[in-house]
């Protein structure tokens, strides 16, 4: 009996693994051909979202910018897993389909468009059922770590070659690494430094990323759209922070980043206690975005001045009314910057995270801008220099230099730039 989360972790993703192959091969066989029979539809567009109940990040706000831009006769459809994201999203007025599904095969068989945000987009055949359609990545953070394809040459680099050989077989039947049409960045600078060596594409556009437009408020919503950016929102934990936000509470928001062999330094190094205690005292209030494998294991809400944000809800929408953000490696902080506020960088774990975890692209201390703490008394007193200087941290200056170099475009039009970029490309 295996007892062990890694142990079955890693007997979860064999199995995945040989579906998705299985799956590839019938695909190729049966389904391919199909995309020599049927002609592409010029005016649909496919989004296609995570795994799970999650409608966020930039396949959320490229959907929902498409949608509020698109021509009268062109379609827009949002392809999702999970029934309760799909009928929220019809019911606020826009198009999704249960994927996989015969419909949603289908749509991928007849789209010139099929744009995600993360890697697992070409499973269900989805690869081979979208040939001759231009596959767009718009990706789901600015590398910081590697991703991608660093990580797999990595990986093949230790590999022996008759093993390299079978997995760079699998790959390209899976449709993993291939190369795209297009991939979005947020730079060029990024572009040239980072995404560069991440992807295999014929074009980079440096527009920036559609979850960022809700930073500095969505351009002119409308109906639709105002339903549609609230899918999936904690909306009661939104409201909480409204409400402290308007009795003159200061709002920070913390974002450990998820460790890839199921480490959690976030329950050895922070106290939560202490946290809530100085939280009372400074008249401040912090809401915690933890990884779901951590979700409802530290009762973050029983501590005065803290609310645990819903682990899988979109964040973005929150993150304005935030005065400041604590975090260690997640490259949320690169989108934190549009709003040219404080960062605390708190990696009590850094060295460790460099050795066996993930290498980067860059220096983390010349790419992060701002107090680096290494445990949580460190943390304790740079929060409270925060709180004494009206959220000042001492790092506008390097902030504005980082934001120089992530981001070509500080404004609410990524969404508008992507969409008219993929327009005006049409066959």
């Amino acid at each position: 009996m295996i007892n062990s989360l890694p142990n079955k972790r890693v007997i979860r993703e064999v199995f995945l693994a040989l579906r998705q192959l299985l799956t590839a091969i019938l695909a190729w066989l049966f389904a391919y051909p199909l995309t020599c029979l049927f002609k592409r539809d010029p005016n649909l567009t496919l989004v296609i979202g995570r795994q799970g109940p999650v409608f966020a990040d930039n396949s959320k706000y490229f959907f929902i910018a498409a949608t509020q831009f698109a021509k009268p006769n062109e379609r827009i459809v949002f392809l999702t897993d999970h029934r309760s994201i799909q009928q929220a999203i019809v019911e606020a007025g826009g198009k999704a389909v249960m994927h996989p599904s015969w419909r949603s095969l289908y749509l991928v068989l007849r789209c010139t468009t099929l744009a995600a945000d993360m890697s697992d987009w070409f499973d269900y055949g989805a690869y081979p059922l979208s040939s001759g359609a231009r596959r767009v990545q718009v990706w789901h953070g600015a590398p910081l770590k590697r991703i991608e394809l660093d990580l797999y040459r990595e990986r093949l680099v230790i590999m022996p070659a008759w093993a390299g050989f079978l997995l760079q077989m699998q790959k390209k039947l899976l449709g993993r690494y291939p190369k795209y049409d297009v991939v979005v960045s947020t730079s060029q600078d990024f572009t040239d430094r980072a995404f560069s060596r991440c992807f295999n594409t014929k074009e980079f556009i440096a527009c920036g990323y559609p979850r960022n437009d809700v930073l500095l408020g969505w351009p002119e919503p409308d109906k639709v759209t105002a339903a549609l950016l609230d899918v999936n929102v904690d909306l009661s934990a939104l409201a909480t922070v409204r409400k402290a936000k308007s009795q003159g509470t200061r709002i920070g928001l913390y974002v450990p980043t998820f460790r890839r062999d199921l480490a959690n330094p976030f329950a050895e190094d922070m106290d939560l206690a202490r946290l809530s205690a100085f939280a009372v005292r400074h008249n401040c209030f912090f809401v915690l975005k933890l990884h779901p494998f951590m979700q409802g294991r530290y009762a973050v809400d029983r501590y005065p001045n803290l609310l645990e944000y819903a682990p899988l809800g979109d964040v973005y929408p929150l993150m304005p009314l935030c005065d400041f953000l604590i975090t260690d490696y997640s490259s949320i902080f690169f989108d934190f910057l549009l709003l040219d506020k404080a960062i605390v960088f708190f990696a009590p774990d850094l060295a460790h995270y460099l050795a066996q975890d993930r290498k980067m692209y860059f220096d983390y201390d010349e790419m992060t801008p701002g107090a680096k703490c290494a445990c949580y008394e460190e943390l304790e007193q740079q929060l409270r220099l925060i709180v004494d200087h009206a959220g000042e941290d001492g790092f506008a200056r390097r902030r504005a230099e980082v934001r120089a170099f992530t981001h070509d475009f500080v404004d609410n039009r990524a969404g508008w730039r992507l969409y008219h970029a993929l327009a005006s490309k049409k066959n």
